[in-house]
């Protein structure tokens, strides 16, 4: 019997399942479960992960073992379980949300105290090698897409330093119009769902599909932003009004 393609994601998102984030990443979820695969969404925001401090008692005196017992025990052992890695976040300050990043730090436990160098890098050496492979899913406010260049950048050297392979990513700006304006979404939140189904069915996810899913709907960025601030200024004078009441 073949083995069920798993697939982990995880939402980095304040306001989990009810952030614009989740709406895409639901999306990709559909897909893949369409072709046959168990996914699991996990809320980081939901769960209890102690920040890293550095001590390298993971390293060193107890390798692959953290001195602290919570959250992270698990989702490390799903993390390695599962053929398929979603990271999710919005973008805040041109980064990830804090709860991603502090569950990211803890997996130096996952590390070897060793180093190799190549490609003009220093790499950790893995304890377990893997043949998984990581997708990523980003929303951001601001309707330009170069808000994702950092976080781009950033995700793209943490998935090489786990050893992971690089499936595709996915750019949703002005995340606001995911609920304002789906139609105007409509064909490139479609392509997330196919892409989701591809990489199931076919082991990775056509150029094509994802230059689709990645296509540019925001005309003019100043424009929208005009918009943005029209909603700002209603939303501060509806809270306004409820308080006087």
């Amino acid at each position: 019997m073949k083995k069920a393609y798993k697939i982990l994601a995880m939402n980095g998102s304040h306001r989990s399942e009810k952030g614009f984030t989740e709406i895409v990443l639901q999306k990709f979820i559909t897909g893949a479960k369409s072709a046959g695969a168990q996914c699991e969404v996990l809320h980081v925001s939901k769960k209890k992960i102690i920040a890293c401090e550095s001590c390298g008692k993971c390293l060193f005196e107890t390798p692959g073992v953290c001195k602290y017992k919570d959250d992270m025990e698990s989702i490390i052992l799903k993390m390695e379980e599962a053929d398929l890695l979603i990271f999710a976040s919005p973008v805040y300050f041109d980064s990830m949300s804090s709860n991603l990043k502090k569950m990211i730090e803890r997996l130096r436990s996952t590390l070897d105290a060793f180093f190799e160098f190549r490609d003009k890098r220093t790499y950790h050496l893995k304890t377990n090698k893997t043949k998984q492979k990581a997708v990523t899913i980003f929303t951001a406010g601001n309707p330009e897409k170069e808000s994702f260049v950092s976080i781009s950048r950033i995700f793209n050297r943490i998935i090489d330093n786990m050893g992971v392979q690089f499936a595709g990513e996915f750019h949703f700006p002005a995340s606001h119009l995911l609920i304002s304006d789906p139609k105007l979404l409509a064909s490139q939140l479609e392509a997330v769902t196919m892409s989701g189904k591809e990489i199931v069915s076919k082991g990775n996810i056509r150029k094509e599909l994802l230059e689709k899913a990645n296509r540019e709907y925001i005309d003019d960025p100043r424009i929208t932003l005009q918009q943005m601030t029209q909603m700002i200024l209603k939303r501060r004078n509806t809270m306004g009004e409820m308080k006087c009441k």
